[in-house]
């Protein structure tokens, strides 16, 4: 069963979809907790489609709030008050240096201290960061947004850190002096965009993400183009940062769908805390993501991105030991720092 509470500036609701368990039942009667984005991005998507079939498999019940921003849910996690979640490459990043929304203390000696508590059992590209912008008239390129508002994110979450460092990777522009940065929670983001309050919308999502579908039912709306991969080659350096393609034809409401589009991206990685997942369940977790693999690619298209053969793209953390024994049992040679001290 997974358990989905719903919330944002708006609503507040409960969806409840009931996965029935298989004979490979782990832990009857077990619940996991996990945070998320807003619905349509991907982290919702990976963590209701990796929920689902994991917990069927395996016999937990996942409860989820979404439209979380996870830079908060991130300490939340190292605290024990959740058991996992995806997670940008980018947060632990933030934590251990002190930076984005750990700037600060107590904030950032408390982002050290629950940092040594995540760990992860595999990741994947997970994102492109999409710009769009319904005047397709007068905004072109990403020279053209000077002088604009442009949704970035949500307050002191690291995907507003993100877009802006892309932006200004680009034009050399920054916020709230060469455009406006507007920070939002996701779903008042989407709100504003459709409302015509931004000109332009930033949103992290894999390719076909459902978000970019349901702008296009408002109006017509150009995506941005970086254009050059190496003007991003400096910025793609930051180990959570890659340099993806959005292929030709990918939105039907796109003015510009006629050619690849050069697009600056992010990974995840499944995190969890290292005392709430027994060993046993992190490996089971572990083995199956890859036993089932067809199974989640055919529930979200947007997941495609998973790869087997790079199950540490994106990891930043140390792997949690329940993973460790398998990637071990399967000859997967383990980087020596993502070996946690609990393993060695």
């Amino acid at each position: 069963m997974i358990n989905i509470a719903k919330s944002s500036l708006y609503a507040i609701t409960a969806l409840i979809v009931t996965v029935f368990l298989s004979a490979e039942v782990y832990s009857k009667d077990r619940i996991l907790r996990a945070h998320t984005g807003s619905p349509g991005a991907n982290s919702h998507t990976s963590t209701v489609v990796v929920g689902k079939v994991l917990g069927s498999k395996l016999g937990f019940t996942l409860q989820v709030n979404d439209s979380q921003t996870l830079t908060r849910s991130a300490l939340m996690l190292g605290r024990g008050q959740l058991d996992w979640f995806p997670m940008p490459t980018a947060i632990p990043f933030l934590m251990a240096k002190g930076l984005g929304p750990y700037k600060k203390e107590p904030m950032k000696s408390k982002a050290a201290a629950q940092l040594k508590n995540i760990r992860a059992i595999w990741g994947w590209n997970a994102n492109l960061f999409h710009f769009v912008t319904f005047d397709v008239d007068k905004i072109k390129t990403f020279k053209d947004i000077k002088g604009k508002v442009v949704y970035t994110g949500p307050p002191s979450g690291a995907a507003a850190v993100t877009s802006e460092s892309i932006i200004r990777a680009l034009t050399g522009y920054k916020p709230n002096v060469d455009y406006t940065a507007r920070r939002l929670p996701w779903g008042g983001g989407l709100q504003a965009m459709l409302d015509g309050k931004l000109d332009v919308y930033t949103r992290p999502s894999a390719v076909g993400g459902a978000i970019l579908e349901q702008l296009g039912m408002k109006k017509k709306y150009r995506l941005l183009d970086a254009e050059d991969p190496a003007t991003l080659k400096k910025w793609s350096k930051h180990p959570a940062r890659v340099i993806g393609t959005i292929p030709a034809g990918s939105y039907k409401a796109q003015v510009n769908n006629d050619k690849d589009l050069i697009a600056a991206g992010t990974t995840f990685f499944i995190s969890m805390n290292k005392d709430n997942i027994s060993a046993d369940l992190a490996y089971g977790m572990t083995k199956l993501t890859w036993k089932h693999l067809d199974e989640i690619y055919k529930s979200a298209k947007t997941l495609s991105a998973i790869d087997p053969n790079k199950p540490f793209t994106g990891v930043n953390v140390p792997l949690h030991v329940g993973a460790i024994k398998y990637y071990r049992e399967v000859g997967i040679k383990i980087p020596k720092r993502l070996i946690p001290p609990e393993a060695k």
